[in-house]
């Protein structure tokens, strides 16, 4: 059976990664190969930081995932399978007003049309923070194996995420 579009866009997403990771650039903390067989549902995380980076570290997360109706598109009725790219950076804040910072480089960064999302976290009883600070950057919109080589060119911007965010790591 041949691999289905979310294999491949997984397979050039790691590679592109790994490429980065092998220059020096970025160093890999963590990956998942997720299959939720209850819902029928797959994703793959691959995080990294930059290999230079100073404490705190800022984390960042690209996840691909594939839902149970575009895998029935490609497998049943052998049409394009679409999957989810969303780019998770993960850093620790002291005050909630750094966010407007963060969501401001990051839509320089990735663009207006983005859709960015925060979360603020922080262990109870540990009011006092730092907070973990979670910034979604989600595309509105499907990939598909059309879409591979811009996997690779994307990485860049990843890595530049990472570097312009990194000052804000503990403010």
């Amino acid at each position: 059976m041949d691999p289905t579009a979310f294999d491949n866009l997984k397979t050039v997403l790691e590679g592109a990664v790994y490429d980065a990771d092998l220059q020096g650039k970025i160093a890999v903390v963590d990956r998942r190969d997720l299959v939720d067989l209850a819902r029928l549902f797959r994703e793959y995380a691959i995080s990294f930081r930059l290999n230079d980076a100073p404490d705190p570290l800022v984390v960042c997360t690209a996840r691909l995932s594939l839902d149970f109706a575009e895998l029935v598109n490609e497998r049943l009725y052998h049409g394009r399978a679409g999957c989810r790219l969303a780019l998770l950076f993960t850093l620790p804040v002291r005050r909630s007003s750094v966010c407007a910072l963060i969501e401001g480089t990051l839509r320089t960064i990735w663009g207006e049309e983005r859709i960015i999302r925060q979360t603020l976290r922080w262990a109870f009883p540990h009011e006092r923070g730092p907070y973990e600070n979670e910034a979604v950057v989600e595309f509105a919109r499907l990939i598909y194996e059309d879409n591979a080589t811009d996997l690779p060119e994307m990485v860049p911007y990843m890595i530049s995420s990472l570097e312009q965010l990194q000052p804000f790591a503990g403010q």
